[in-house]
């Protein structure tokens, strides 16, 4: 394993831990429906993603404090940060309960430090919802 694909020290060994938003990182939670359209903007510009089949929803990890301006005002769309906690499962979990997985699992697992840029999220974010949400974000 190079230095680039290195686990991140937060990272779970064996099971799903809650770990808090505002230490590593925070996150932007989205509907799954709206997140793989994300996806698909954003292709190797994301950095890593949570997806949960039950809540069906996908979380992208961003830098701490960088969505803090953004809206809350947007249906199905949240910003968690210092005093939110995230369920974060171990590095191999990227299969689905489909599969004899569990629920949340990576659909694109951390490596190093990298997270995803705020700037792109939104754009993609912005192309991707109907006008008058997008300006909420």
């Amino acid at each position: 394993m190079t230095r680039a694909d290195a686990l991140p020290e937060w990272m779970p060994g064996t099971a799903v831990r809650s770990l808090p938003c505002g230490r590593w990182w925070d996150g932007v939670r989205v509907p799954s429906f709206v997140g793989m359209r994300v996806v698909d903007r954003l292709r190797d510009r994301s950095g890593p993603i949570i997806e949960d089949q039950v809540d069906v929803s996908m979380t992208w990890l961003v830098p701490v404090a960088a969505a803090d301006g953004w809206r809350e005002r947007t249906p199905g769309i949240a910003v968690l940060r210092a005093g939110d906690d995230l369920a974060v499962p171990p590095a191999d979990w990227t299969g689905g309960p489909w599969a004899g997985g569990a629920t949340p699992r990576w659909l694109i697992r951390p490596a190093g430090t990298c997270l995803t840029a705020p700037a792109d999220l939104r754009a993609a974010l912005e192309k991707v919802l109907p006008r008058s949400r997008a300006r909420n974000v």
